[in-house]
């Protein structure tokens, strides 16, 4: 079975934990204007340990998804949707191996869905502009978990790829408001972050028969209920093995936040590192063909 590239997905985005959104799918029109098929069927598992650092809660995840592209004109704009679904499988005893626990495999599960559009300006060089309408919920299947839900609005700009050398670099940034609108009729609490600016970037170093990638997507952002300013951060980094449009990547990864909002009663500091295996498939990266 072939999977392909959502992911953190990151993020998308969850404001519970942050998963990463990647610039593929905040930029649809970035994935369409590529050689190949203009739009088609991307998606990826990926499983997640934090070997070297974990708390009681959350030790390891399991996440599956996809990011279609649904509508393009030419090179002028693209509409591509995303959706995933990750199990939390926290807490697990120091003394026992994660992936061994069955009935730990389903503390909670969260979903990351949405809309991204990117539009190009008829300007040689000129960034695409993107916009997004997201929405994140955490559904606790244990009683510690939370149950935190919002919806996202933004807006930013996507530059075109460039190069340092042999590394090829992909950036944007994505400045919105997070909410939970009153049209769900839902009884949660308002979650905790309110305006938000989201950079990213993303570097690959090819080194024949495999790549180099490292990817950086912090989350700045104001507090609702403090009005400070607080920053989330998630990278990962590791080695990427490409043949047509299958992709595994081995990764490094790491997640820090002040409170995570994951626990139902109380803020939940956390920092995470450790080891990840992601597969993908993403149809329209060149040399995929028709599946």
């Amino acid at each position: 079975m072939a999977f392909a590239f959502v992911l953190m997905s990151l993020p998308r985005l969850a404001f519970g934990k942050i998963f990463p959104l990647p610039s593929a799918v905040a930029d649809p029109l970035s994935s369409a204007q590529r050689q190949g098929l203009p739009a088609g069927m991307d998606g990826a598992l990926e499983y997640g340990n934090y070997a070297f650092s974990h708390d009681d809660v959350d030790s390891f995840y399991f996440r599956l998804g996809g990011s279609p592209v649904f509508f393009t004109l030419g090179d002028a704009f693209a509409l591509g949707g995303n959706f995933e679904s990750i199990l939390m499988c926290g807490p697990v005893p120091s003394s026992d191996t994660p992936a061994n626990i069955a009935d730990f495999w389903m503390n909670a599960v969260q979903f990351q869905y949405g809309l991204y559009a990117s539009l190009a300006l008829p300007l040689p060089g000129a960034p695409h502009i993107l916009a997004e309408y997201s929405r994140t919920s955490q559904h606790d299947l244990r009683p510690q978990y939370s149950q935190v839900s919002y919806d996202l609005l933004s807006g930013g700009i996507a530059p075109s790829e460039f190069s340092l050398g042999p590394v090829v670099c992909r950036s944007l940034v994505r400045v919105g408001y997070g909410s939970l609108f009153g049209f769900w009729r839902s009884t949660l609490a308002q979650p905790r972050i309110s305006w938000f600016l989201m950079p990213s970037i993303e570097a690959e170093l090819p080194l024949g028969g495999c790549s180099a990638i490292a990817r950086a997507y912090p989350d700045i952002f104001i507090d609702r209920y403090t009005d400070l300013v607080d920053a989330d951060w998630f990278a990962e980094a590791g080695i990427a093995f490409v043949k047509g449009g299958d992709s595994t990547e081995l990764l490094l990864t790491l997640y820090d936040s002040r409170d995570s909002e994951l626990l139902a009663y109380a803020a939940h500091p956390t920092f995470e590192f450790g080891l990840a295996a992601r597969f993908s498939y993403d149809r329209a990266r060149p040399g995929a063909g028709n599946r």
